[in-house]
C-alpha cells in the first residue's frame, strides 16, 4: 500500500495543475492583504478630531431643533415612537468604519479556504481526468490489477494533499493577516476563534477535493467534472432568484451544499426566508425571518456526502472497463 501510495503523490506532485491552482491561491491570499490591511488601520487622531467637529456640530443642531423635527414628523400621520429623533452619536461621524482583527482574519481565512477549495476540486478532478481519458489508469491496473488498493490509495492520496495543502495555505494567510494587523497598529484578538476556523477548512479542502475525484471519475473526464460544477453555480444563483419570486421555496436554502459548507466552516451558517405577516388593516407585509444552519448540520451533511460518493465511486471503478 504504501509505494502505491508514494506513486500516487508523486503523480499529484508531477502535475503542472497542481502548482498552477496552488499558485493561484497564493495571489489571493496576497490581494486579500491589501484589502484587509486598510480595513484594520485605528482610526487616526485627525479622522478623531474631523469626527468630533461634526459631532459637537450635529449635537447643537439636535438641542436646537429635534423637537421640532418630530412635531413636523408626527403631522404627516406618522406614530410618535416612529418618529422619535434619538441625539447624535459621535461613532456616526467616524468617516471609515475599522475591521478587528478577528472580523478581517475570518474574511481572510474563509477566502482562502474558498478558493483552495475549488483549487482542490479542480486539481481531484484533473488527476483522475487525465489517467481515465490517456488510458493510464488501464495501463496501471495491468502492473497492480487489485482495484480495491489502488482506488484506496488514490483517494488517501488525494485527502492527504488535499488536507495538507488547506492547512498551509489557512495558516499563511492567518499569519499574514496578524503581521499585517500589527503593522498597521491593530490589537490581535481572537486568534483562537480564528485558528478553529482554519482547522475546519482542512475538512472543506478534503471535501472538495472528493467531490472532484468523484465527478472525475463518474464522468471519465476533467472538463465534464469541471462544467458539473460550473452548471450547478449557475442554477445556484438562478435559485437565489427563485426564493425572492417564491417565498415558499425559499425553506430549500438549508440543504443546498455550499450552506451546509459554510455552517462546517465557520461554525454556524444564517440564511433568510420571506413570510408574509397579517396587518390589522387586513393587508399582508413581507417579513424576513432568520434561519441558521448549526455546525453539527453542517458536519453531518458534509460526512454523509464523502461517503457516499467515495462508496458509489469505488463500485463504479471495481465495475466499469477504464479502457
Amino acid at each position: 500500500m504504501i509505494p502505491l501510495l508514494r506513486a500516487e503523490l508523486l503523480r499529484i506532485r508531477s502535475r503542472r495543475l497542481t502548482w498552477v491552482a496552488l499558485g493561484a491561491v497564493l495571489l489571493v491570499i496576497a490581494l486579500s492583504q491589501l484589502a484587509v490591511g486598510g480595513s484594520m488601520r485605528p482610526v487616526t487622531a485627525d479622522e478623531q478630531a474631523q469626527a468630533q467637529a461634526s459631532y459637537t456640530e450635529a449635537v447643537r443642531d439636535w438641542e436646537t431643533n429635534h423637537e421640532e423635527y418630530e412635531q413636523d414628523c408626527i403631522a404627516t400621520g406618522a406614530s410618535a415612537a416612529d418618529c422619535a429623533y434619538p441625539p447624535p452619536v459621535v461613532e456616526d461621524f467616524v468617516p471609515r468604519s475599522v475591521s478587528t482583527f478577528a472580523e478581517a482574519g475570518q474574511l481572510v481565512v474563509t477566502i482562502t479556504v474558498a478558493f483552495t477549495g475549488l483549487a482542490l476540486l479542480l486539481v481531484g478532478a484533473s488527476v483522475t481526468g487525465a489517467e481515465l481519458s490517456t488510458g493510464a489508469l488501464a495501463n496501471w491496473l495491468t502492473f497492480v490489477p487489485e482495484r480495491g488498493r489502488v482506488f484506496a490509495a488514490k483517494v488517501v492520496a488525494l485527502v492527504l494533499v488535499a488536507a495538507a495543502s488547506t492547512a498551509v495555505l489557512s495558516a499563511l494567510a492567518l499569519g499574514l493577516t496578524a503581521v499585517v494587523g500589527a503593522a498597521v497598529g491593530a490589537t490581535l484578538d481572537g486568534g483562537g476563534g480564528l485558528a478553529e476556523i482554519a482547522g475546519r477548512g482542512v475538512l472543506v479542502g478534503v471535501a472538495a477535493v472528493v467531490v472532484g475525484f468523484a465527478l472525475a471519475l463518474l464522468t471519465r473526464h476533467t472538463i465534464a467534472a469541471a462544467g458539473t460544477v460550473l452548471g450547478y453555480l449557475i442554477v445556484s444563483g438562478v435559485l437565489a432568484v427563485v426564493w425572492l419570486a417564491v417565498p415558499a421555496l425559499s425553506g430549500v436554502q438549508r440543504f443546498l451544499p455550499e450552506n451546509n459548507l459554510l455552517a462546517l466552516l465557520l461554525g454556524e451558517h444564517t440564511y433568510y426566508t420571506v413570510t408574509q405577516v397579517p396587518q390589522p388593516d387586513g393587508t399582508y407585509e413581507s417579513s424576513a425571518v432568520e434561519h441558521a444552519i448549526s455546525l453539527t448540520q453542517g458536519s453531518v451533511y458534509w460526512a454523509v456526502v464523502v461517503v457516499v460518493l467515495v462508496a458509489l465511486t469505488y463500485v463504479v471503478f471495481r465495475r466499469r472497463d477504464v479502457n
